[in-house]
């Protein structure tokens, strides 16, 4: 099924474990279709996670919700989550391929394999996001985002309610944008306004 064949593809990116998930639920409120962008959520879950994101998610937003197959073609207009146990990593064929190997910051999926796999992937990141979290996850990959000329953001430590992943990312690269909580959606509208277009 095609949900935005006519835009070129391109990324937004959102990354965070413990603290984020009312975030996230925050940002799928905010997008709506038409979306000129595929927007890709790594979230910490254990192995027994049950949850299916898009069925939880369902009355948040109208734009396409999945969790990708293995080797599922990354579309425009779309929303995707990463799932439990597997890191999510994006192809250069603009393809999602999952990977089953070493955890990650004791992660998987990994939110690091994710974001670095983007930065090298040849697909245009308009920007990354990493939230709050207990592990230094997405640190290195955000920084790599940034060195590669995406628009990368972190929330304010100061605001998250786990702080040491957006303190690790930084102390990676301290040229993030910061997120305040309290202006928070109105700054992640502004952003995919910015870059959607």
């Amino acid at each position: 099924m095609s949900h935005g064949k006519t835009n070129p593809l391109s990324l937004v990116l959102f990354g965070g474990s413990a603290g984020s998930m009312a975030l996230f639920e925050e940002v799928l409120q905010i997008l709506e279709r038409p979306q000129s962008f595929a927007a890709v959520f790594v979230l910490h879950r254990g192995k027994a996670s049950s949850a299916v994101f898009p069925r939880i998610f369902k009355n948040k937003t109208n734009v396409f919700m999945s969790e990708p197959q293995h080797l599922d073609p990354i579309e425009s207009d779309s929303i995707y989550f990463a799932i439990p146990d597997y890191h999510l990593l994006i192809g250069p064929d603009k393809r999602f391929y999952y990977d089953a190997s070493e955890k990650d910051f004791f992660s998987r999926p990994s939110i690091d394999a994710t974001f670095i796999s983007a930065a090298y992937s040849g697909i245009p990141v308009k920007a990354a996001m990493l939230l709050s979290g207990s592990s230094a996850d997405g640190a290195f990959g955000l920084k790599v985002l940034a060195e590669r000329g995406s628009a990368t953001y972190v929330l304010d430590p100061a605001d998250a309610e786990s702080k040491r992943m957006p303190e690790a990312a930084l102390q990676q690269y301290s040229g993030h944008k910061l997120l305040s909580r309290s202006h928070f959606s109105n700054t992640i509208k502004e952003i995919l306004h910015t870059h959607s277009t």
